[in-house]
């Protein structure tokens, strides 16, 4: 710069190739996205809330790339940023790392997601008529389900697999559309199983699903933007060293449906209703033999998940 500038440190972030060798310049090489994360996620909540896209923002960066023939929203149910990472490095490239700004829970993650109109109402709005929804669950009996397609009317299938997600898609008319596919990730197998969890198979199967999902929009030769996102992901028992914050019946081990005081919480609220976050790697009570992994509280393998998007061409 020609005027006069004041004798102290400067730093820019970005270089010049032709001014490269008059300044020294310093890469950066520290990944600020692992476990280590949880040393300083509580106390520095609010300043790493300003520094990533949050989920509840997500709706909204959807509806502005929003510039296809077709978009689809894939919904998985548990996963974790940090299992993308660990079992399928190569979709980082194509990976956002998204702050879960709230309690890390089904109901509130994908209701934070779908946002505030709901996405299928702003798409349908611009110019997406055909919606499709897929879900495991019959709207009448599952109430989350039928609010996470709100807008969809009569047009949510329910599916017992993608394959039944995949053969409904090939046989219809895609340009025009948005699709919104609720699939099951690694909730389950955190939750209700006997047996240690293959983490490492269950995340192969959600990507080749994935790929499958983008093959066909490929194959007919629809442009589309394809996003895949997830609730909330997933803190495992056994890989981390968990321990018990307070000994009580409560269901939920990593949150609270109130506020609360105390050191080791995060206070948020939701729809109007206050929530309180415990943070890694405390517990409100033992976990149970089937209890693999947990959600609900503050972590970075709770509150970290990914978002990829990917565009097809004709």
């Amino acid at each position: 710069m020609p005027e006069l500038q004041p004798t102290k440190p400067m730093l820019t972030t970005r270089i010049e190739p032709a001014l490269r060798h008059r300044l020294p310049a310093v890469r950066c090489t520290h990944d600020p996205l692992t476990t280590e994360l949880n040393r300083v996620l509580l106390k520095r909540y609010d300043f790493i809330k300003t520094t990533m896209l949050c989920q509840s923002q997500i709706a909204d960066q959807i509806f502005r790339c929003a510039d296809s023939e077709a978009v689809v929203l894939m919904l998985i149910d548990g996963l974790s940023y940090a299992d993308v990472k660990r079992h399928a490095p190569q979709w980082l490239n194509q990976t956002v790392p998204v702050l879960v700004d709230g309690v890390s829970i089904t109901e509130q993650g994908m209701m934070r997601i779908i946002g505030k109109p709901p996405l299928a109402q702003r798409l349908f709005d611009v110019g997406f008529r055909h919606l499709l929804g897929f879900t495991y669950w019959e709207r009448a009996e599952e109430l989350l389900t039928d609010r996470v397609f709100t807008g969809f009317g009569d047009q949510v299938r329910k599916v017992k697999s993608f394959d039944d997600v995949l053969a409904e898609l090939d046989s219809d008319q895609l340009s025009g559309a948005f699709v919104q596919i609720v699939r099951m990730g690694l909730d389950s197998a955190a939750h209700r199983q006997r047996e240690k969890p293959n983490v490492a198979a269950m995340v192969a199967d959600i990507f080749a699903d994935f790929e499958r999902l983008i093959t066909l929009f490929k194959r007919k030769s629809v442009s589309a933007r394809l996003h895949l996102t997830s609730d909330h992901g997933i803190l495992w028992a056994h890989e981390h060293a968990l321990q018990v914050y307070e000994f009580s019946e409560a269901e939920h081990p990593r949150y609270y449906e109130h506020a609360k005081r105390g050191q080791h919480v995060l206070n948020v609220e939701f729809e109007g209703k206050a929530f309180a976050l415990l943070e890694y790697p405390y517990l409100r009570r033992e976990l149970r033999a089937n209890e693999w992994g947990v959600h609900g509280g503050l972590s970075f393998e709770e509150s970290v998940v990914p978002l990829i998007n990917i565009i097809t061409r004709r």
